[in-house]
């Protein structure tokens, strides 16, 4: 039942992200800082759910010690991120761009309505896991955990467009097939690692 339920709201997380994602770009509302700050945010809020978990569950978690040491360290890696994605996306691959400045700051104020309500599913996703007690348990190698996974991938594709793509086309073109184009990678990638989590969890109850 509890399996059920993560996967159910996993497919629903994935579903409602395509869909707010596609408005985005529709709407000619999107840029890779929107992209990789979303993933960045949906990884601080897990972070934040399993420091409830810590505080509130305590009872249930076998290494409380190699849990705190793993909390802390994803929080660091995070403020990190937070400084080079918010420097680098959010102003240095867009500044000739004004509206994708202004969408960028829209997205880190929390003032992008399909952005935020993104951000409703994920926090709705994380506390039905911190409520089944689906969060006892946190990879102790940090780098390697599915969020932090995303962040680094993301983060070269977002560099490897910055480098790559001719910077006139980018910076002055605005259209959904650009946006469209730039954005499906990294929709992608996230759709790939919770698909592929969700199915190993079917396939290790099975196993059970």
């Amino acid at each position: 039942m509890r399996l059920q339920s993560f996967l159910k709201t996993t497919y629903v997380s994935l579903l409602f992200m395509t869909f707010f994602t596609l408005m985005t770009i529709v709407n000619y509302e999107i840029s890779v800082f929107y992209m990789i700050y979303l993933f960045w945010f949906h990884e601080f809020i897990r972070t934040l759910i399993s420091i409830a978990f810590y505080i509130f569950k305590r009872d249930k978690i076998a290494d409380k010690q190699t849990y705190y040491a793993t909390l802390k360290s994803k929080l660091f890696i995070l403020c990190i991120y937070f400084i080079f994605i918010f420097i680098f996306f959010g102003l240095m691959l867009d500044w000739k761009n004004n509206e994708l400045i202004i969408i960028n700051l829209q997205v880190l104020m929390l003032q992008h309505t399909l952005f935020n309500l993104t951000l409703i599913t994920f926090s709705l996703r994380e506390l039905l896991l911190f409520f089944n007690d689906d969060l006892k348990n946190l990879n102790g190698n940090v780098f390697l955990s599915k969020g932090v996974i995303i962040l680094h991938i993301s983060i070269i594709l977002g560099i490897l467009i910055w480098g790559f793509l001719p910077k006139d086309w980018y910076e002055n073109t605005n259209s959904n097939i650009l946006s469209g184009l730039v954005i499906a990678p990294f929709l992608l990638l996230k759709m790939y690692f919770e698909i592929k989590e969700a199915q190993y969890k079917d396939a290790l109850e099975k196993t059970v």
